[in-house]
């Protein structure tokens, strides 16, 4: 059997064509960033105020301006907002005499005035929306949701996500079956041309329809390049190559900000957004396709052909000689073993119960980390102050996050470190039930404390499952708690409308949600020192003689029982050399 790694270990460092498809790799991840966040500015709130159904008709007729005088006649005050409201009017036609609008104005209208205590209410069906609004047009104005209908901007996203998760399923398999070029061309290209559609919605139905296809494919051209990233490079970069990628995810919400700051349109920014997807058809001739798939797929002429490419001495290197021969039919790949295993699916991950419990584990923590990463993102703008600030600043402080991840799980372990990370973000979330509005600065630097470690929960998680799980079914675990991850972000928008019932509620639940993960995430097997289990076997049993601090806190309390002692000597025994070697 050939094996990659062992081409790729023997290198120092990265040859120039490696960081060349690197550069390629990462690019893509900035463009898909920048549109799983661009509902943070396409569906943005547009200051306005209720119009008269007929206000033309009179302004013209009483050759007057319309001003505040005449909206506080109009609509009612909204004791919760503490503002005029802008969903309700008074029930007035606007065939009201001239002096009933443009009275003396040396008489002062308020909100108790008594013109308005017997008028009846009716919902606003017209608005007038602010020419110096912070955005021109949004599909807020554009489409009317508003009111009553505003929890459609939030359906929209959700159904956003749905589409991500579905085309992660789809696409997936064809990254799998025809190989990772193609499956980065074809995503990237499909993907494209819906975005690029979306600019030309006219209605909401087809904005919520192209906007869902073109986010079924354009996340996925993200994961096939986070996939090729790592498959091209020696397993010691391999962590880097992923973080890296993630980071380059991130920096996508700072190229969105800068893009909505400059672009206050919501269909060019839009096109703005999506043209670039269409730019990579040249990666056909530029991305070479991933020796790994192309050894898996017994296309070994080809994998050798992209080794040499890649790997600088590699025509004297073993593995590739025997690449070569093995093309030519002078000797034979083994490949029994492989065709004798066994395939495993999901269900496999719960019919044991130990696994089951870790696997349900998993599976919550992952749909917290993606519910409050993209609930703190697309509520950035909503903090107050400057969107696109907020929104920059979201991105800029997830990547130190990121790369910090890495050091500190490697030398405090995994289920401190995602326990931590996760409790860390629902404190700071859960704190900003206490701030007061007007304290802006604060609100702003607990949401970036929030996003900051969630990020890094995101980035453990991702380094835990991949460890936690047995060898045979490690990609399925990974692929179902991302599938999780992907309900947690078509959740998000839902939580995100609580809002509307107090202002601070979406935090709280933000925040209750990730302690419940963190504490959860205690209960689970450290994995940093040992042995990998190999078999479902070893997964069942993997992690029992640990006990996880409740259950150190319990003994303390209510003392140990002589077979928990017999369990504590046996994981001494197995342990502490492990744990001393690390910590040497």
């Amino acid at each position: 059997m050939v094996e990659l790694d062992v081409i790729l270990e023997n290198m120092e460092r990265l040859s120039a064509r490696q960081w060349q498809q690197m550069i390629l790799m990462m690019i893509p991840a900035v463009l898909v960033g920048s549109q799983m966040g661009a509902m943070v500015f396409l569906g943005a709130d547009i200051g306005r105020r209720c119009k008269l159904p007929r206000e033309e008709e009179l302004v013209k007729k009483c050759n007057r301006s319309w001003g505040l005088r005449q909206t506080m006649l109009l609509v009612p005050w909204n004791a919760n907002d503490n503002q005029l409201d802008t969903c309700q009017r008074f029930d007035l036609d606007g065939t009201e005499e001239c002096s009933y609008w443009w009275n003396d104005s040396s008489v002062p209208i308020n909100v108790t005035n008594s013109r308005r205590e017997n008028l009846t209410t009716v919902e606003c069906k017209n608005w007038s929306f602010e020419e110096n609004s912070t955005f021109a047009s949004t599909v807020v104005n554009e489409f009317g949701l508003i009111c009553g209908e505003s929890y459609k901007t939030h359906l929209a996203q959700s159904f956003f996500m749905l589409g991500v998760l579905i085309g992660c399923t789809l696409w997936g398999q064809v990254s799998d079956r025809f190989g990772r070029k193609l499956a980065i061309l074809a995503s990237a290209l499909t993907g494209g041309f819906f975005a690029v559609a979306v600019s030309f919605a006219n209605s909401y139905a087809l904005f919520v329809v192209l906007r869902s296809l073109a986010g079924s494919c354009i996340f996925p051209v993200f994961m096939s390049c986070y996939v090729m990233a790592a498959e091209i490079v020696p397993p010691q970069y391999r962590v880097r190559a992923g973080q890296t990628c993630q980071a380059m995810f991130a920096a996508g919400f700072c190229l969105l900000a800068l893009y909505g700051y400059l672009v206050r349109v919501w269909r060019k920014l839009q096109l703005l957004l999506s043209l670039p997807l269409l730019g990579m058809v040249t990666y056909y001739w530029i991305v070479f396709e991933s020796p790994r798939w192309l050894i898996s797929r017994g296309r070994y002429e080809d994998a050798g052909r992209v080794v040499r490419k890649l790997v600088k001495g590699a025509e004297e290197m073993e593995e590739v000689v025997n690449l070569d021969n093995i093309a030519k039919g002078t000797i034979s790949e083994n490949q029994e073993s492989e065709q004798a295993g066994k395939k495993y699916g999901p269900l496999d991950l719960l019919k044991t119960p130990n696994l089951r419990a870790r696997s349900l584990k998993m599976f919550y923590c992952w749909l917290v980390c993606a519910c409050v990463y993209y609930g703190l993102t697309l509520n950035s703008a909503e903090l107050g102050g400057d969107p696109f600030l907020n929104l920059f600043l979201s991105g800029v402080v997830e990547i130190p996050a990121v790369f910090l991840c890495i050091p500190v799980i490697e030398r405090w372990g995994r289920r401190p470190s995602l326990s931590a990370s996760l409790i860390m973000a629902g404190i700071a979330c859960t704190a900003m039930l206490f701030v007061p509005p007007e304290l802006l600065w604060l609100n702003v630097i607990l949401s970036m404390m929030g996003k900051f470690a969630i990020s890094a929960a995101f980035g453990a998680a991702y380094i835990y499952t991949t460890e936690l799980y047995p060898t045979p079914v490690r990609n399925v675990g990974i692929g179902v708690c991302s599938s999780f991850a992907r309900v947690g972000g078509i959740v998000s928008p839902f939580v995100a409308m609580l809002s509307s019932v107090e202002e601070a509620l979406p935090y709280c639940v933000f925040g209750a949600m990730s302690i419940i993960g963190g504490l959860l995430a205690l209960t689970l097997p450290e994995v940093l020192g040992i042995r990998l289990p190999e078999t479902l076997e070893e997964g069942e049993t993997f992690g029992m003689d640990q006990k996880s601090p409740f259950q150190v806190v319990a003994k303390k309390i209510f003392g140990a029982k002589e077979e928990d002692q017999k369990r504590e000597n046996s994981s001494k025994k197995i342990y502490e050399p492990v744990a001393n070697r690390v910590l040497e």
